[in-house]
């Protein structure tokens, strides 16, 4: 918090070096000098703000999305720890890409993508069906469907 408020004050100064010109006026400097560091106080303030305001909760909504993330089916529809989680989607994956070889000898140009998703998924739940938890919700029963339907 006390980092944004340095910014913003360096803010306001780089808004006050442009507008004003005290140094300009009281040594008789070019201008230019003066606007562009107010120029860049400005820029900094910039930085900062996306930084802390924009980047940070839109990487916490990312890794949130990512597999065994808290909005995603494996961490939502599951009654486990990230970490068992993590390990059941890495082991599911070198088995769904052998698996999806002889897809790619046949057709190398082939989007396998979804599918390699959707074999990791059902991989993850044959391992870790009984871990099932909200069975009851929409988002549940709609993943649950679309993995037991390969």
């Amino acid at each position: 918090m006390i980092e944004i408020i340095i910014y913003g004050l360096l803010f306001i100064l780089g808004l006050g070096l442009i507008s004003f010109r005290p140094i300009e006026k009281t040594t008789g400097i070019s201008p230019y000098w003066e606007i562009g560091f107010g120029s860049l106080l400005v820029v900094f303030f910039a930085i900062t703000v996306t930084s802390n305001f924009v980047m940070e909760p839109m990487n916490e909504e990312e890794l949130a999305k990512k597999p065994c993330g808290a909005s995603s089916p494996q961490g939502s529809c599951y009654s486990i720890e990230y970490s068992l989680c993590e390990i059941a989607w890495q082991r599911a994956e070198s088995h769904c890409k052998s698996e999806m070889a002889q897809v790619m000898r046949d057709r190398p140009s082939a989007l396998i993508g979804p599918t390699l998703s959707r074999c990791r998924a059902k991989q993850m739940d044959q391992a870790l069906r009984y871990n099932r938890t909200n069975t009851d919700s929409a988002y549940c029963k709609s993943y649950f469907e679309h993995i037991d339907k390969r």
